[in-house]
């Protein structure tokens, strides 16, 4: 999230390598992709939670863009770990047959 948040306006996000790991852990621990998406959607809860506690000490002129890299970078990285479920989930279907 950081890595992000520090990138140069206009540029393209890597691929976030950490999510996929992440990823391959939840679902070895036997987590499902609805609770793969609670904790997504808890995350962003706490950070969103955290900002408006400290509203007083934000400059919103910068801020706003930051909200919206943010978002976007939970959502990515939501992306790379559902990405790393259906192919362990392909693998072990075609294991099988």
């Amino acid at each position: 999230m950081i890595a992000r948040l520090r990138l140069d306006e206009g540029t393209k996000a890597p691929i976030s390598a950490a999510a996929a790991i992440h990823g391959d852990l939840r679902r070895k621990q036997g987590n499902t992709v609805a609770m793969a998406v609670e904790e997504s959607r808890l995350l962003q809860v706490s950070i969103f939670s955290m900002l408006h506690k400290d509203v007083k000490c934000l400059d919103f002129s910068m801020l706003l863009p930051d909200v919206v890299t943010i978002a976007d970078e939970v959502d990515a990285q939501l992306k790379q770990q559902m990405l790393r479920f259906m192919a362990a989930d392909a693998a072990k279907l075609a294991k099988s047959n």
